[in-house]
């Protein structure tokens, strides 16, 4: 991919989210900031999984960084924009860390034939829950007023969207692999060759 086909997609990820920001700002939140949705975080770790297969991950990484302490919605000066911008950051990288090593091409439905379902769905969901609770932790260091309750709700949240956002992802995928008959084939697969049919027989060349 050319560097500049690849600042495009970064810079898509990058409106996406902070309109995932802007969006999770709208919906109600308790006492201590906590709000009802977060898309934000699916956002985020979605653009590092996306973008990973490409080999310029600390560039997603520093863009990512770089909006979550711009994005609205901190206050507080400079200082405590940083400090906000960890607990968005981190559990990103986490799961897209994660998600490589235990998963590589999973949401893009790369390798499906070669995988059992049930555990496949257990490394998702375990990806995940450590992402979504090294956030939740990160949020209740940041913010001591947290209470423990509400950092709970903040890894149910979040794992909850992360898991949803890369299954309906698949669905996606799959939907589209079936259009184009190649449904579990692997990135370095190539299209699938149609065969030639002469009489009801198969023709191999």
């Amino acid at each position: 991919m050319s560097l500049t086909r690849y600042a495009l997609r970064t810079a898509g990820f990058g409106a996406l989210y902070l309109l995932a920001t802007a969006a999770g700002l709208a919906t109600a939140s308790t006492g201590a900031g906590v709000r009802v949705v977060w898309p934000a975080a699916v956002a985020g770790a979605l653009w590092l999984v996306a973008q990973g297969r490409y080999g310029r991950r600390n560039l997603d990484v520093i863009a990512l960084s770089v909006l979550a302490v711009l994005a609205p919605g901190h206050g507080g000066g400079l200082l405590n924009d940083f400090v906000q911008a960890v607990p968005q950051v981190v559990p990103a990288l986490v799961f897209a860390w994660l998600f490589d090593r235990w998963l590589p091409g999973y949401w893009l439905g790369h390798g499906d034939r070669f995988r059992r379902h049930g555990p496949a769905l257990g490394r998702l969901a375990g990806a995940a829950g450590v992402a979504a609770g090294a956030g939740a932790v990160l949020y209740k260091v940041v913010d001591t007023g947290l209470g423990f309750g509400e950092a709970g709700y903040v890894l149910v949240r979040d794992f909850s969207a992360v898991v949803l956002a890369v299954l309906i992802a698949r669905g996606v995928r799959r939907a589209w692999g079936r259009r184009r008959g190649d449904e579990g084939r692997g990135p370095g697969d190539g299209p699938r060759r149609p065969d030639s049919r002469r009489g009801g027989l198969t023709v191999v060349k």
